[in-house]
C-alpha cells in the first residue's frame, strides 16, 4: 500500500511539472521578410495558453480578425504594405493579450532579441565599444542618430520626416536640426558630446530643439536635481515597449529619490494623403501628460487652473518650484469644450478616456519645430506646432 501511494505521489508531481503554467501572452518578436514588390512578410512569435486569436490593426484602436482558434506559436502574414505602420493583438485562451508593432519592410532592433540575438550587434559590441554599456558610438545620441536619420530606419530625426512609399512627410516630434554644439541660434543648443555622428544633410533649422546634453535639473517647470545631460534614452526605451509605437519608457525617474510610472499608450497610422499634415495620424489614447510633466512637473495643471493661481501639483511626491508658485497656467488633461460645446481643432488630442482632452502634445512637438514666434519671457519658439500664437486660435477661434 506504501508503495502505492508513492507511485501516486510521484505520478502527481510528474504531472504538475509537466503542464504548462501560463503568466498570460508573451511575444517574442516579430521578424520580417522583404518581398519583391511593395508588400513584405511578417511573423510573429508568441506564448501563452492555446489557442490564440491574432488581430491586426493600421492604427491601434480598430482591429481585423487575422486568424482565429490557432494552436502554434506563430502566426504569418504575408500581406503587408511596406512603409505602413502595422500593429498585432495575440489573444490567449485566458483571455490574456499582447500587442507588438511591424514596420516593413525593416525589421524593428529594438526588440525580437529572443528570436533573432544578432538584431544585439546593431548597437553593441562585446569588445572595443566605443561607448558605455558597450555601445558602438561613445553616447546614446550618437548611436541613435546615425540609424533614424532616415538611412537605417524610416524616421528622420534631425529633418522631422518619416518615410512614405514614394516620399518623406512631416513627423509629429518635429526636427532636432543639424545637432551640432556650434554656429547655432541659442534656442538650439546641443553640448558638444551629444552631438549626432550622423553626415546625412539637414534641410530644416529649427528655431528651438528639446536640448540635449542639458541637465535634467534644468527642465523648465520642474524639480529634479539630477545631473545628468539629456538624451534620446530618458524618454524612449531602446530595447523596446509594445505598448506605444514610439517605444516610450513607462518609469521616468523624476528625480534621484522619485520615479514615476508611466502608462503612455499611443499608436500613429500611416497616413499617405497627409491629413493633419502629417505624414502619420497620432493616437494619443492614455498618460501623455504623466509622461511630459514627470520632468516639467509645474506644468500638470488641473482644468480651472487658468482662473486659479497654481499651488499644487498632479505629480505624487512633487512639490511646485517656487517660480513656478501663485502663477496662472494653462490646464492640461482638460476636454476641449467650453460652455457644453465641443470644439474641433486639427491638433493632435488625447482620446483614450472617449473624450478629446488637451494634453502637452497638443500645443508642443516632443523633438523641435521650425515655427515661428519667439516667446516674449524666454526668447524661444518653445516647441509650438504653429507659428505664432497659432495654437491658441485653433482651439478658442475668437
Amino acid at each position: 500500500m506504501k508503495k502505492l501511494l508513492k507511485l501516486l505521489a510521484a505520478a502527481i508531481i510528474l504531472a504538475l511539472f509537466s503542464v504548462p503554467v501560463y503568466a498570460g501572452v508573451k511575444i517574442d518578436g516579430v521578424i520580417i521578410q522583404p518581398g519583391e514588390g511593395t508588400t513584405s512578410a511578417a511573423t510573429v512569435y508568441y506564448q501563452g495558453a492555446p489557442p490564440f486569436n491574432i488581430y491586426r490593426s493600421l492604427d491601434g484602436t480598430q482591429w481585423t480578425t487575422g486568424a482565429a482558434a490557432r494552436t502554434d506559436n506563430y502566426y504569418v502574414d504575408d500581406n503587408l504594405t511596406n512603409y505602413y505602420n502595422y500593429y498585432f493583438k495575440v489573444e490567449d485562451s485566458t483571455g490574456s493579450s499582447a500587442i507588438t508593432a511591424a514596420y516593413p519592410p525593416n525589421n524593428n532592433v529594438h526588440g525580437s532579441f529572443r528570436i533573432n540575438s544578432s538584431l544585439c550587434a546593431a548597437c553593441h559590441v562585446t569588445h572595443s565599444a566605443r561607448g558605455g554599456y558597450l555601445l558602438i558610438q561613445p553616447t546614446s545620441v550618437a548611436l541613435c542618430t546615425t540609424c533614424h536619420d532616415g538611412t537605417q530606419s524610416k524616421y528622420d530625426v534631425r529633418n522631422g520626416k518619416v518615410r512614405l512609399a514614394e516620399q518623406y512627410a512631416d513627423t509629429s516630434g518635429g526636427p532636432f536640426g543639424p545637432l551640432a554644439s556650434s554656429g547655432q541660434p541659442v534656442e538650439v543648443v546641443v553640448y558638444e558630446a551629444y552631438s549626432s555622428l550622423s553626415t546625412e544633410p539637414v534641410s530644416l533649422l529649427p528655431t528651438s530643439i528639446h536640448n540635449l546634453g542639458t541637465y535634467i535639473s534644468g527642465a523648465p517647470g520642474g524639480v529634479s536635481e539630477r545631473d545628468r545631460g539629456l538624451g534620446c534614452i530618458d524618454c524612449h526605451d531602446p530595447h523596446g515597449n509594445t505598448n506605444n509605437f514610439r517605444n516610450l519608457k513607462t518609469v521616468i525617474e523624476v528625480t534621484y529619490d522619485v520615479s514615476v510610472n508611466i502608462d503612455f499608450q499611443a499608436y500613429a497610422r500611416t497616413d499617405p494623403d497627409l491629413t493633419g499634415g502629417y505624414g502619420e495620424d497620432i493616437y494619443y489614447n492614455t498618460g501623455s501628460i504623466y509622461f511630459c510633466s514627470a520632468c516639467h512637473s509645474d506644468y500638470a495643471q488641473a482644468s480651472g487652473s487658468g482662473a486659479i493661481a497654481a499651488t499644487a501639483t498632479q505629480i505624487p511626491g512633487l512639490e511646485l518650484s517656487a517660480e513656478s508658485m501663485n502663477k496662472f497656467m494653462h490646464a492640461v488633461n482638460t476636454p476641449l469644450i467650453f460652455r457644453g460645446e465641443y470644439y474641433s481643432s486639427s491638433l493632435p488630442l488625447e482620446s483614450g478616456t472617449g473624450v478629446n482632452v488637451v494634453v502637452c502634445l497638443t500645443c508642443h512637438q516632443a523633438h523641435g519645430t521650425f515655427k515661428t514666434g519667439q516667446n516674449r519671457i524666454t526668447g524661444s519658439t518653445a516647441l509650438i506646432r504653429l507659428d505664432r500664437q497659432g495654437i491658441c486660435e485653433e482651439c478658442h477661434k475668437k
